[in-house]
């Protein structure tokens, strides 16, 4: 069974969240509108529809921007109905769909509220809260590759399960946790059979360039060696992940003004975001998407330096960029 997962998979916007577009929807009120008048007084219909079909009458302008109105009006409502579907939900809104999987987004640093001034507590992104929503279903498809991928996110969460049967037809179900920490320093991770029976667990941290240190790791081992998450047919062995490392290096040309700066760190910023992205086990860098980000940065030519070919990282590796470089230069 395929599966669509974000940050790997683009999904269609769904039709409810589409805009009419401006000429059909100026068309239909003109009609709506001669039609209601003609309904009342054909003569003035006829007039009506002549000053309609001028596109320099006020009557046709304030139609005009009636439409615009309704559009944008449309864009806003659109905008609240993606925030309820988990794909697009940011902020709150998403957190409210982590609690529909009794889950809640996971806290990377508690900060200092006694500062001054005070630190604000970080969370974990949206991006990554919304993969472990739609990794929770698959909890119970023991052995699967999604369900070793839960686990490494999930690792600490998830309580040691005891049952008991003291009498009979009673039994006790009891749940113990021991949140140690360790979840949080996942970014990514995952399972892979390496041959009958044995099963390759790969960590990437979010510390660094996303080397596991022992500590994690041992944590990752611990938590499969317990009999309610590996298998029993499995053998599993965990491992840091490979980390490729390159650099992002590129010439920027645009126009001449005042806003080169602003050009050059808009550049900087967007590509560190693509290469964030792209920091994850089987991440591919792509020359073509570091074209996309620099033109929409504002540039109007550019020279790609680094790097030249796709980067591409097999299920136990994940691409690190150890720098940004973009040079700005004036036509």
């Amino acid at each position: 069974m395929s599966m669509l997962i974000p940050g790997q998979n683009q999904l269609a916007e769904p039709a409810i969240v589409t805009v009419e577009e401006f000429e059909p929807l100026l068309a239909e009120f003109k009609a709506f509108v001669i039609e209601y008048v003609a309904a009342r007084s054909p003569e003035s219909a006829a007039k009506l529809k002549t000053s309609l079909d001028n596109e320099s009458e006020l009557l046709t302008l304030a139609l005009e921007a009636f439409c615009v109105r309704l559009q944008t009006h449309e864009r806003k409502y659109n905008a609240r109905i993606k925030q309820m579907l988990a794909w697009w939900a940011t902020g709150s809104n998403l957190d409210a769909r982590l609690a529909d999987m009794g889950l809640e987004r996971q806290l990377l640093d508690p900060g200092d509220p006694a500062a001054f001034p005070p630190v604000e507590p970080i969370y974990e992104s949206d991006d990554d809260a919304r993969l472990r929503y739609y990794l929770a279903p698959h909890a119970p498809a023991a052995g699967s590759r999604m369900q070793y991928r839960r686990e490494v996110f999930t690792l600490g969460e998830r309580p040691a399960v005891k049952v008991e049967a003291p009498s009979s037809g009673v039994v006790t179900v009891t749940y113990t946790f021991n949140p140690d920490g360790f979840a949080v320093r996942v970014k990514d991770g995952n399972g892979r059979r390496t041959a009958p029976g044995e099963v390759m667990v790969t960590v990437l941290s979010r510390e660094g360039d996303g080397t596991a240190p022992a500590d994690l790791l041992e944590a990752v081992r611990k938590h499969f060696a317990r009999n309610d998450v590996r298998p029993e047919t499995d053998l599993v062995t965990v491992q840091s992940a490979e980390i490729k490392g390159y650099k992002i290096r590129v010439v920027a040309k645009i126009n001449g003004g005042p806003d080169s700066g602003l050009t050059k760190a808009a550049a900087q910023q967007q590509l560190q975001a693509y290469a964030d992205s792209c920091h994850r086990l089987e991440g591919r860098v792509d020359p073509s998407w570091i074209d996309y980000t620099l033109h929409a940065a504002g540039a109007v030519q550019l020279e790609i330096l680094e790097p030249l070919t796709p980067i591409e990282t097999t299920a136990f590796q994940a691409p690190y960029c150890t720098g940004v470089e973009v040079e700005v230069r004036t036509l």
